[in-house]
């Protein structure tokens, strides 16, 4: 079962709104995005100039994909769903989350949504005490279709089939079911909006609010409105700093309503801007710390944190310049440079895969993805663990090589190489070596400590 905070837990606590505004606007959110996402993905679909099968297709893959995250849902859930069901209580019974737990690190509106799918879930049949969590998939997986259909209609026909039958994406929302699709699914459309560059200002101001909404979901995104402030297509720079202002301003004020409180404020600055992910592994870790898995000091976190900062916007710098869309180089230089590696990230590179999923890295980088999900002490346990931390890692490599490949060269092209059997044998060599390069390192370190 999903945990829950028992009743009368919290008397002592002051409320700060009615536990019935509460409730109402939880379940009015969660019904409104809902019919945006099922609302959209059957509009992009019907104006998307396919043929009538291929939308069939689509229609089959999405309602397949659906049931099979639904499926995993019913499987058991990990720490982040106990976590959502903390979150609900706190709301639904008119308490502060920011003051009352250290395990919601967003902005707002997803705790609302949380509150309101769980009030949803109350008219489902008990699923193994997974009705929560099936309800939570259902709203994800529905995201999932969304995506899915915006890059039908705005990339590939491909990359949306790609990104409904990836098993990596069937995983994350169906069994880990965190929440980055939704936030990347915002972010997307309002890149959408301005990637012709040069948007009038109506359009423009559209995209930073939707790209600020993206933030107050979850701020996977955090640093790509200060990469669109450095491409100058967008236009003057007046026009890149309002992008930046009205995206982080949304972002800003979506706190004000607890900033009044004291304990919110300070569990905001504490569990949100200053909150950092446990270091426990990455692709940072594994090259600048002997101790591999060992606890990180303050100071150490926050060196590899500044270096990450600094790394992404070097790549932002190089991408702003070159003829690439920015949208999935942001995704790829996130992941790769992030010094701390969890199963929820790879929801992350993986919208990128979708978008470029003719080149060859994606294929490498979305196979070792799987590798590492299906292998994941934090998962289903379909593959020996022992794989686990090895692949997830070699996930990073992939990413960057991912990267590197889809920068112009001097001459203006690209170095994917065009014939399919050269490509499939660049991406297993990307995927192998990678695998090899982290085993090799964690084995040299390992020898070290003896």
């Amino acid at each position: 079962m999903i945990s829950r905070i028992p009743s009368g837990a919290y008397d002592d606590i002051p409320i700060l709104v009615s536990a019935d505004y509460n409730a109402g606007v939880s379940v009015t959110l969660a019904c409104l995005f809902l019919l945006l996402n099922s609302g959209g993905a059957v509009y992009l679909l019907a104006q998307a100039n396919l043929e009538r099968w291929k939308k069939i297709v689509f229609a089959v893959a999405a309602l397949i994909s659906l049931a099979l995250k639904l499926i995993l849902a019913t499987r058991g859930h990990n720490f982040d769903l106990d976590s959502y069901g903390i979150v609900v209580s706190l709301v639904l019974h008119g308490k502060s989350v920011y003051a009352n737990t250290p395990r919601f690190n967003y902005g707002p509106l997803w705790g609302f949504i949380l509150a309101g799918i769980e009030q949803l879930s109350t008219f489902l049949p008990a699923m193994r005490g997974e009705t929560f969590h099936v309800a939570v998939a259902a709203f994800l997986g529905i995201t999932d279709v969304a995506l899915a259909a915006l890059l039908s209609a705005k990339y590939r026909y491909g990359a949306g089939i790609f990104f409904l039958c990836c098993p990596a994406s069937i995983l994350l929302s169906g069994y880990h079911s965190q929440f980055e699709n939704f936030a990347l699914l915002v972010g997307l459309a309002s890149w959408l909006l301005i990637r012709s560059g040069s948007p009038p200002p109506r359009r423009l101001a559209i995209a930073a609010g939707l790209q600020g909404i993206s933030l107050v979901i979850k701020h996977v995104l955090f640093l790509f409105p200060l990469w669109i402030f450095l491409w100058t297509k967008l236009g003057s720079w007046r026009k890149r700093v309002a992008y930046v202002v009205i995206a982080y301003g949304i972002f800003g004020l979506s706190f004000l309503p607890w900033m009044f409180d004291a304990p919110s404020r300070d569990g905001i600055i504490r569990n949100v801007f200053l909150y950092r992910s446990e270091f426990t592994y990455s692709l940072s870790r594994l090259l600048t710390s002997i101790s591999f898995l060992a606890p990180l000091t303050k100071s150490e976190s926050a060196i590899l944190t500044l270096g990450w900062i600094v790394i992404v916007m070097v790549a932002g710098t190089i991408a702003a310049q070159r003829k690439v869309d920015l949208f999935p180089m942001y995704l790829l230089a996130m992941f790769t440079f992030s010094p701390a590696l969890r199963d929820q990230y790879l929801a992350i590179p993986l919208l990128a895969s979708a978008i470029l999923y003719t080149s060859w890295p994606s294929w490498a980088l979305t196979t070792a993805a799987i590798v590492a999900l299906l292998s994941s002490t934090y998962g289903i346990f379909l593959i020996p663990s022992r794989f686990y931390y090895t692949t997830l890692v070699s996930t990073q490599i992939c990413a960057a090589a991912f990267f590197w490949v889809q920068l112009p060269r001097p001459g203006g092209s690209r170095s994917d190489p065009s014939p399919t059997r050269e490509a499939v044998k660049n991406a297993v060599a990307l995927a192998l070596c990678s695998f090899a390069l982290v085993w090799v390192i964690l084995q040299a370190k390992a020898f070290a400590l003896l």
